[in-house]
């Protein structure tokens, strides 16, 4: 007996030492759980109503980050019961089958789709929209519409000049970015005298945008079928802007293109002017707030410097999202947003707070009052400044990491 106690006691410290860590007894876990490819304590903690802290002290996991496929975790009873098992599957032609892709979110699929998160949530058995992975099989109840065929912008490319008669080619492109040099766009298409046009309908909400076209040769840009850039003429590279005051809604882009001969290129973008009008200012708390452009920024690890997924006007900062997002655009628990502002101050000595959940970064004219770049749990955080009359620029970047979702800013004349 003393020698099988022995072993068994060598077992486990071999194990400790090889990274591997002992589940705590059966008898104690409401269910067990097998780790899956892509899986994070985080989102296997959240399946069954509990934090990752509480899973983590049931499996004796000193880090939560380590945590391998195939590992067995004991799942303890003070949550909701595991998820139930699937349904059975819906008759044969009610669903068009979809598989989840990386990047995916379920209001992302539903807009594609034509239906809605909850008609996905019903026929998936989904308790928690949040909780999909790559590889998943979702239904698309009533078969859905199917995805449109030109997601992004529709490219029809002609060969000749003036766009004249039947696209040679017709092809979705994600942008309109193109530097073919000497080149062509597509074997079919000719190297010189060739012509495109890009359409493609967008929501925006109110306010004013900046159109940016440049060409070699000439372009022109019409949104609504109004005519907004007209630039058709040779041209080497040039570079033309409009600025477009849009209400909310559906809007429709068409950008026109043609080359004439030597180096080809077409280029265009939009985004939101700083500082254009919007809803009306509402009070924060604990103090006044003028309006803000936000950002936001999806699937990125507290990165505010690339391109953002969705930039809006908003009253305030001031929100709680708990485990959800900003928009369904915008992935869960792994976003960033950053708002910029324009506001008017007496002059005099003042304290700027923030209650945030995860990592908050507030300029002031450009200049850093509080820095705190890492994961916070709904903390209060506050900085003295002493301002002189007029208008000064604030800017407040976020990041949220995983759990509850949260940020509100105002500031106090002292």
């Amino acid at each position: 007996m003393r020698t099988c106690r022995s072993l068994v006691s060598l077992a486990l410290v071999l194990g400790l030492l090889g990274g591997i860590v002992p589940i705590a007894s059966a008898q104690g876990c409401a269910a067990t759980y097998v780790v899956q490819p892509g899986d994070n304590l985080f989102r296997i903690a959240l399946k069954f109503g509990l934090t990752s802290d509480v899973v983590a002290r049931a499996n004796g996991i000193l880090n939560p980050n380590q945590i391998y496929v195939g590992q067995v975790l004991c799942i303890p009873g003070t949550g909701y019961p595991p998820p139930p098992p699937p349904p059975p599957p819906p008759p044969a032609g009610s669903c068009t089958w979809y598989t989840v892709k990386a990047g995916d979110s379920l209001g992302k699929i539903a807009l594609a789709y034509g239906t809605s998160v909850g008609a996905l949530q019903q026929a998936n058995n989904l308790r928690n929209p949040n909780l999909i992975y790559v590889g998943m099989r979702l239904c698309i109840p009533g078969g859905g519409s199917k995805p449109p065929a030109f997601p992004q912008f529709k490219g029809e490319y002609f060969n000749n000049a003036t766009l004249a008669g039947a696209a040679s080619v017709v092809r979705n492109d994600k942008m309109i970015d193109f530097n073919w040099g000497i080149g062509w766009p597509n074997p079919r298409i000719n190297a010189d005298n060739f012509s495109v046009r890009w359409t493609r309908t967008l929501f925006f909400t109110a306010g004013a945008f900046r159109l940016t076209a440049r060409a070699d040769d000439g372009i022109r840009v019409f949104v609504d079928n109004v005519l907004v850039i007209d630039e058709w003429h040779a041209a080497a590279g040039a570079t033309y802007t409009r600025d477009v005051t849009l209400a909310t809604g559906n809007h429709a882009l068409r950008i026109e293109y043609f080359e004439a001969g030597g180096a080809a290129s077409a280029f265009f973008s939009f985004a939101r002017v700083e500082g254009a009008p919007g809803p009306a200012p509402t009070p924060g708390p604990g103090g006044a707030s003028g309006v803000w452009t936000a950002c936001y920024f999806s699937n990125v690890n507290r990165d505010v410097s690339g391109q953002p997924t969705l930039c809006r006007i908003e009253p305030s900062i001031a929100v709680n999202w708990g485990t959800g997002s900003p928009d369904p655009l915008i992935t869960p628990n792994l976003f960033a947003a950053r708002w910029t502002s324009t506001q008017s101050f007496e002059a005099g000595a003042y304290r700027f707070f923030t209650l945030v959940d995860d990592g908050v970064r507030l300029y002031l004219d450009n200049q850093p009052v509080i820095d705190e770049w890492f994961e916070h749990n709904g903390n209060t955080l506050s900085a003295d400044v002493a301002l002189s009359a007029g208008v000064h620029a604030l800017k407040v970047e976020y990041f949220e990491f995983g759990h509850d979702a949260q940020i509100y800013v105002w500031w106090e004349k002292k």
